[in-house]
């Protein structure tokens, strides 16, 4: 069984130094819209729904902006 640092040892010896960073891509395509959602979802809810700051409405506004980010960017 290969453990840690066999598997770096291989992957630097098959793919090299980018061989860490395959399938980074996705990772970058699928975050940009997810953040976007989150963020611009927050920001809605900040300024419209729950505009008293104090610490029940700012997470109430993440909470929102996490439903938001699930029902539109993860779950489809």
């Amino acid at each position: 069984m290969m453990g840690m640092t066999g598997l770096a040892k291989e992957t630097f010896r098959n793919n090299g130094v980018f061989g860490f960073y395959r399938g980074y891509t996705a990772l970058l395509i699928f975050s940009m819209p997810k953040n976007s959602v989150r963020f611009a979802a927050f920001e809605f809810a900040s300024s419209n729904l729950f505009q008293k700051k104090n610490p029940t409405n700012t997470f109430l506004c993440g909470l929102f902006a996490g439903a938001c980010e699930a029902a539109v960017v993860v779950t489809p």
